[in-house]
Order: structure tokens, then sequence, then C-alpha cells
């Protein structure tokens, strides 16, 4: 059976989703390009155990952790890191990404943040649906391929990104420095927001709720996020 079969949640979720999902957790269980399998499931469990740090408390310097890997796989520095990531992104800054940048290198850095994006908004979905969380898969062998995609370039952004003829929005591109997640991230997104045939379309009726109601959702959100993209 695979991971999301539609009859292991209480509601009728889409297919097109479902698929998404399938493929997130297929693609986790096997080598990244910068991570091996255990590292990548390590990742996840790591940002499912994040927590916000308690009022008042600083949030520790990138550049002090110690990047020694630890009984779980990870080290302090990668799990401050998807902490960060995960419960309080609205604290990342150009200074903070640099160091954590300059320490763990661009790709390992952009496929963690692939990693979180991707399976936050399924445990989510979850959550509000009253599902458990899917459990984790099994770690399959094999190396990271290490490979740095063509046509990369510094052009605003935090890491390196697609540059020259991109003519799409910059959330599509924002983790091209490891393609094949940014690709299952991106289904994620496309299969939950618009379903991907109907994205141009300005009026929906394929949702529960209309493209302007989705939009409104969709803006509180990110504003409730600090998200000013």
């Amino acid at each position: 059976m695979a991971p999301f079969a539609p009859e292991t949640f209480p509601r009728p979720v889409d297919p097109e989703i479902l698929t998404a999902f399938d493929n997130v957790w297929d693609g986790l269980a096997g080598p990244g390009t910068w991570w091996t399998a255990a590292e990548r499931v390590a990742i996840v469990a790591a940002t499912r155990t994040s927590v916000p740090l308690p009022l008042g408390e600083v949030a520790p310097d990138p550049g002090g952790l110690s990047d020694i890997v630890g009984p779980d796989g990870l080290s302090a520095l990668t799990r401050e890191v998807v902490r960060r990531l995960a419960v309080d992104a609205g604290r990342i800054t150009g200074d903070w990404a640099a160091v954590v940048v300059d320490r763990v290198g661009p790709g390992r850095y952009v496929e963690m943040v692939a990693l979180v994006v991707q399976t936050v908004p399924i445990d989510l979905l979850c959550d509000l649906l009253g599902r458990p969380h899917q459990d984790l898969p099994t770690p399959r062998a094999g190396e990271p391929s290490q490979v740095v995609p063509d046509g990369l370039g510094q052009e605003g952004a935090f890491v390196p990104w697609a540059v020259g003829a991109w003519f799409g929005p910059n959330v599509a591109r924002a983790l091209s420095y490891v393609p094949d997640d940014n690709a299952r991230r991106m289904e994620v997104v496309m299969s939950m927001y618009s379903g991907g045939q109907h994205f141009g379309e300005m009026v929906w009726h394929h949702r529960a709720l209309s493209r302007p109601q989705i939009e409104l959702v969709a803006a509180r959100t990110s504003a409730i996020n600090e998200c000013f993209y």
C-alpha cells in the first residue's frame, strides 16, 4: 500500500495531492544530492521534534556550534539549522545564512531547506485531518551524487539559484541547487494550491473555496509567518 493511500485519511483528499506526498516519501528514502538517505530521514525526524525557543532565550550562533555527528546522525549545527528552518524561519537573515552556508556548503544547506519545506505541509495536513504522521521511510543505500546543476549564479538570493533566461516566479527557482528535491517540492505546492492544470485560471470551480478566498488565506498565512515574499 502506498504511504498516503486514500483509505488512511478520514476524509477524501485529492489524488493529485496524495501522489505528490508519496513521491516526497519515496525521494526521502533515497540518497539526495548532498545528504545520504539516512541523513535525510534524520533531518525530517529533527524537523518533527523542533520547537521554538522559550521567550527571551537567544538562539545559538551557528558559527560556534559543533559539526561533530551525534547518535542521531546529525551534528549540533545541523539540528539548529533544521530547528530555525522549521519553527523560527522569521529570524533567518542574510548574515545567519551566510555563516551556515560557509560552514556546511550551499548544496547541503539548500537540501536541508528542501526537506523541511517538503515535509512540514504534509505533517500539517495530517494534523488538520486527524491522521497520524506517516512513519518515516527506511533509508536506502547509496551515496549523494554531489552534482551541481549548470546555470546557477548569485542573483539576489542567499544561495546560488537558476539565472539567465528565467521567466517563472522566484519561489519556483529558490531551491534549484537541488533540482530533484525542488521538483518534488513544487509538485506538493502545485497540487495543494491550484492543481497543476488550473494555475493560470483566474476563476476556480474545482476547489471548495474560490481563488480569491484561497489567495486571502495564503496572504494572511504569509503575514503571520512573517514571509515577505
